[in-house]
């Protein structure tokens, strides 16, 4: 089980290494809670990815 957490967690990393930080704002708009994220799941993941796609997609629209 530890295993997952870490893989987890090294994902998670990438994501928001991408985005740059995860801030109170995101923890809002992406309903991940802090014990999700500091314990994340693959649920957790998933929630990540959606938030990060709908705000780059958001983004990018607003930047064209």
């Amino acid at each position: 089980m530890k295993e997952n957490v870490n893989e987890y967690i090294k994902e998670r990393d990438l994501i928001v290494g991408e985005i740059g930080e995860f801030d109170e704002e995101d923890f809002r708009k992406s309903r991940i809670s802090l014990e999700e994220y500091n314990n994340p799941t693959a649920e957790t993941i998933q929630k990540l990815i959606l938030y990060v796609k709908d705000e780059y997609d958001q983004t990018s629209i607003y930047s064209e």
